[in-house]
């Protein structure tokens, strides 16, 4: 706009500048073609009359030196003498000789000149409009050349054993018909989101490293116009339907459910922003989101990469049609542990996840947990207190995990994100739903009914397993996981261990899981090996006192 009317100014400018040469022009020529007239007079009386009615465009006097009846005339350039027509007119002159031009070239060069100025002008209104459209031109252009692009965030304390930066690149190389989403002109590592940004009504649209704007048209093919054969979730705010891109890649999209008012897109673009930041493998990795109008509602989007395995609590229950093993059971217990860990504490900013329960760990081809389902997550402040606190009115999360604190007060912390992860490697030990339905149809909370048992370590081996285990497990872990457990559900917050003991403990069960980087041994050989001997040293050290504590513990009951 400052561009157009640059030029809207620069061509008034020329015009008026145009215009006073022209009239300068003008009084210049009216000098230069004055006339100068000889008039010959029939009438020999009042000279006054023949100035006033015969000459009122020309300055007459009569001539000197010459014959009576001559008058000498100065004209301008639009007016001559009065000559009296025929013989009707007497008091006037008979005839004039007039030199110095003509009156036709004077009416042509008057006429020339007007013509001019009307070129003149025409052409600067042309030229304006011309500048107009060319500005708007500009404008739409620059506008689809720096799109609005999902943030591609990379943080500084990120720790991932397997980069899911590399994860969405290959995926997004494997999209067919891959273009750049063009909706309107951000900072593409701005964390903020406009409203139209979002919309991506034609076809997939992809930058290498980031996020991938889906089309709605393609993620409703992918998933049979959101079927309910390929619904494979169900949340208290959004649907998750299993999904095929047109490269046969499976994908889970998870479509939230219809939101009005402002705050809709403001919380859909803070989820985005904060899946966008978070790489490691033990968090579910967001490969691409959707947001477009229709009606006076919008459709919200996450596509996330797809896990085959289901989540816990569907594996836990059999609905996978596999028995789950201790061995896997431990695994997936320290990768969840893990995942959280990274959200807790080398996230950047922090996360506080808030709904940590067994439907939101999930399980790849290889069994390998991944934390998911951040709608609810908050960024914690340098002081570990998240953004905003919560209020009772307002409590978030899933009944059955709730820490105490926060179903009295409804303030969380990553004290509640820890007691909610005590409920589930009780899930893991026992089997058992956080509410268990009891013979007589009486809802039981887990936590409430293995309280007792947690505090007597012959209930620990006798009562708490899965019968499902069939008594396959070394008692040695169960009881270090049972103690655990216990830690993590304990009523004071600060008596909680954070995730970063829960992982070490959880490590001594199974010390050859917990390797987080493979290091090739030619490299730093020496180093290497000194370095193994001191962790192995350290585990066995916290293993034996862990296990002498909780027996000591145990045996005073």
């Amino acid at each position: 706009m400052k561009l157009q009317l640059k030029v809207a100014l620069a061509c008034l400018v020329g015009l008026v500048w145009i215009q006073q040469g022209f009239c300068e022009e003008l009084s210049t020529r009216s000098g230069i073609n004055n006339w100068t007239c000889t008039c010959a007079a029939s009438y020999q009386g009042n000279q006054s009359y023949i100035k006033s009615n015969c000459s009122t465009s020309c300055d007459c006097s009569p001539a000197s030196g010459q014959s009576r009846g001559t008058w000498t005339c100065s004209c301008s350039s639009d007016g001559l003498p009065k000559v009296a027509a025929g013989s009707q007119d007497t008091t006037c002159f008979t005839g004039c000789n007039c030199t110095s031009g003509s009156l036709t070239d004077a009416q042509a060069t008057r006429k020339h000149i007007s013509s001019t100025i009307v070129v003149v002008i025409l052409l600067c209104v042309i030229l304006t409009i011309l500048a107009f459209l060319t500005s708007i031109t500009w404008y739409l252009c620059r506008k689809d050349k720096f799109p609005i692009q999902s943030p591609s965030f990379l943080s500084d304390r990120e720790t991932s054993c397997n980069s899911a930066t590399n994860l969405i690149s290959h995926r997004a190389s494997s999209v067919s018909e891959a273009k750049i989403c063009v909706d309107s002109p951000s900072n593409p590592l701005s964390g903020y989101f406009r409203k139209a940004s979002f919309s991506c009504r034609s076809k997939t649209k992809i930058i290498h490293g980031t996020l991938i704007c889906f089309a709605y048209s393609e993620l409703e093919h992918a998933t049979n116009k959101f079927s309910h054969s390929n619904l494979i979730g169900l949340g208290g705010s959004s649907y998750v339907y299993r999904g095929q891109l047109k490269d046969g890649t499976a994908v889970a999209v998870k479509r939230l459910k219809a939101q009005g008012g402002p705050d809709a897109d403001l919380l859909f673009s803070a989820e985005v922003e904060l899946l966008a930041k978070l790489h490691h493998c033990h968090v579910v990795p967001l490969l691409g989101y959707c947001m477009e109008f229709h009606g006076k509602l919008s459709e919200r989007l996450l596509v996330f990469e797809y896990m085959s395995n289901g989540n816990l609590r569907d594996c836990l229950d059999g609905i996978t049609g596999e028995n789950m093993n201790w061995k896997t059971r431990v695994a997936i217990a320290i990768g969840a542990a893990r995942g959280l860990e990274y959200l807790h504490e080398a996230a950047a900013p922090r996360i506080l996840h808030r709904d940590v329960k067994s439907t939101n760990i999930l399980m790849d081809e290889l069994w390998r947990a991944k934390i998911t389902d951040l709608g609810m997550a908050k960024r914690l402040r340098a002081d570990g207190v998240p953004s905003s606190s919560s209020s009772p009115a307002r409590m978030q999360g899933t009944f059955g995990y709730f820490a105490p604190e926060y179903a009295m007060i409804g303030r969380a912390s990553l004290m509640s994100d820890v007691f909610s992860f005590g409920v589930v490697l009780l899930e893991v030990i026992t089997g058992r739903q956080p509410i268990h339905k009891t013979t007589n149809k009486v809802e039981e909370s887990l936590v409430l009914w293995a309280t007792p048992r947690l505090q007597d370590s012959r209930r620990v081996i006798s009562e708490l397993p899965d019968p499902r285990l069939k008594g396959n497990f070394p008692e040695e872990e169960l009881q270090i996981m049972a103690y655990l457990a216990k830690e993590c559900l304990l009523l004071d917050p600060d008596s909680r261990p954070s995730m970063s003991e829960v992982v070490q403990i959880l490590s001594t069960i199974a010390p050859e899981k917990s390797k987080r980087i493979n290091i090739p041994s030619e490299s730093f050989s020496g180093n290497v090996i000194i370095a193994s001997q001191a962790f192995n040293i350290t585990l066995s050290f916290m293993a034996t006192s862990i296990y002498d504590g909780f027996f000591f513990y145990f045996g005073k009951q």
